[in-house]
């Protein structure tokens, strides 16, 4: 067995299966199975074309000068420029729109799920009574809301404040300030949440700071008798919307805070 013809042929082979799953790969056939081959044969690759240089180095060293004067050959030239341009193109991202020119020939990704997060907010936490919970999902419209969340008795009679915030964020002019979430801030007053502040006996906020500006879980106590509805109140720009659920103690329900024409907040689920 030739050892010189058991190298080039390996190296054939080699190329062949880089050539099939280099367009895979292209045409974003992503699959783990194609990385991993693809990674496999251009490590042999790289070995075999190790060995084919160093038994090949004179008739490399031939394509590269004129033997007579020693001087470097034009193909040498061309081909070490292609090689430079290639790898400055790639490595600075110029040739970014022929890489991925392959994606059109991939299917459409479904869009990835968006992971949630709830900040936790605390109130009436020394208060007696029934514990609830409120998990309130903003809509991406709601920017910068401001809530109020209270209990009314069954007679629709306000009963007290589950969540009234002490602050209010807007956005600031400077928009470099904007977009790296420095907001103005300033005192919460009644009138910005009109229906509340019509029912509401205690005006007087039970949380320090602003609302949150992101989804947000409220844990709360409230010290309602009986049937009683829990309402919230939310503003954003300049909408108002009212949102609420009855709640009956007897029964270990988790209720969905409800709107009429609600677009602020995408889920309000209170739980008991």
């Amino acid at each position: 067995m030739k050892k010189k013809n058991l190298i080039s042929l390996t190296i054939a082979f080699a190329f062949l299966a880089l050539s099939i799953t280099g367009i895979l790969l292209y045409i974003k056939q992503k699959a783990h199975a194609v990385e991993m081959t693809h990674t496999i044969f251009g490590l042999l690759f790289v070995g075999f074309a190790i060995f084919h240089i160093v038994n090949n180095w004179s008739s490399i060293t031939g394509y590269s000068k004129e033997r007579k004067s020693g001087k470097f050959q034009k193909e040498l030239w061309v081909a070490g420029g292609i090689f430079l341009v290639l790898l400055v193109g790639g490595a600075t991202e110029v040739l970014e729109p022929i890489a991925e020119g392959g994606r059109i020939f991939a299917g459409k990704r479904p869009p990835r799920a968006t992971q949630l997060s709830f900040n936790e907010v605390v109130t009436n936490k020394d208060a007696q009574g029934k514990p609830l919970s409120i998990l309130i999902e903003k809509d991406g419209k709601a920017e910068l809301p401001v809530v109020a969340v209270w209990v009314e008795d069954s007679a629709r009679n306000f009963v007290e404040n589950l969540f009234v915030p002490a602050k209010v964020a807007a956005m600031p002019e400077d928009e470099e300030e904007a977009r790296e979430g420095h907001f103005d801030i300033s005192d919460f007053k009644s009138e910005n949440l009109a229906t509340w502040a019509g029912k509401a006996k205690s005006k007087t906020p039970n949380f320090e700071q602003e609302t949150p500006h992101d989804n947000f879980i409220l844990k709360t106590n409230t010290s309602a008798k009986g049937s009683f509805y829990v309402v919230m109140e939310v503003k954003s720009g300049a909408k108002n919307e009212i949102y609420e659920a009855a709640i009956d103690p007897s029964k270990a329900e988790v209720l969905k805070l409800k709107s009429k024409d609600g677009s602020l907040i995408k889920s309000a689920i209170v739980t008991l």
